[in-house]
């Protein structure tokens, strides 16, 4: 099944509360703007701009709202993947760590395909560093947990906290075409559930930061 559509019947109710809540199809996404559904479309399927992160069982392709953020700020279609990649070499240079152009393809292709319209609140180069950044260091510290150490609790609290902060809560779909519980569900969702006594102070988060 391709991960960008619903196949039959695959979306539930729940599926489609979700997604018709916070995605929007490409005639919301165009309203008000110079390009026309037409336009977008045709800039869609030359590799300008992601595919839709989710498709309607009738074929109607859904966006999230920020869908033209990149095109946006790159100034014209043919500057959006240089533009792209400049952006993620300076957070990596802002972090101190390398991007192969191995690393800047992948992200790009993802980006194209629609993922991150799933995972994140608002996408972005920055907050597609961020979120792969926390997702590693969160990986690496449930795989050694340190529950004992202050640090370690310090460390997993803020990243929990600062990844929640980045990501959408998932459509329930989106576990069966990711193959299984998604980042939400095992880097946010269980470290609170195992160690609810660090969460318990915790605030609602503020909104997406670059503190990664």
């Amino acid at each position: 099944m391709d991960p960008n559509t619903s196949g039959a019947g695959a979306l539930t109710p729940a599926d489609v509360r979700y997604i018709t809540e916070h995605f929007v199809p490409l005639d919301t996404v165009a309203a008000g703007r110079p390009e026309a559904p037409d336009a977008l479309l045709a800039l869609i399927d030359s590799g300008s701009l992601p595919r839709p992160t989710y498709t309607l069982a009738d074929g109607t392709g859904m966006y999230p709202r920020d869908l033209l953020g990149l095109l946006d700020a790159a100034g014209s279609p043919d500057a959006v993947r240089a533009h792209f990649d400049g952006r993620l070499l300076r957070m990596a240079a802002r972090f101190g760590t390398a991007l192969t152009q191995e690393r800047l393809d992948a992200e790009w292709r993802g980006y194209l395909k629609g993922h991150y319209g799933a995972c994140l609140r608002v996408v972005t180069p920055e907050h597609i560093f961020c979120k792969e950044r926390l997702v590693h260091r969160l990986t690496e510290a449930l795989a050694a947990p340190a529950p004992e150490e202050e640090a370690w609790c310090a460390r997993l609290c803020t990243d929990v906290e600062a990844l929640d902060a980045l990501e959408r809560e998932f459509a329930p779909w989106d576990r069966i075409r990711f193959g299984g519980p998604v980042s939400r569900d095992r880097l946010i969702a269980a470290p609170r559930l195992r160690y609810p006594h660090l969460f318990a102070r915790a605030g609602t988060p503020s909104g997406p930061n670059l503190s990664c």
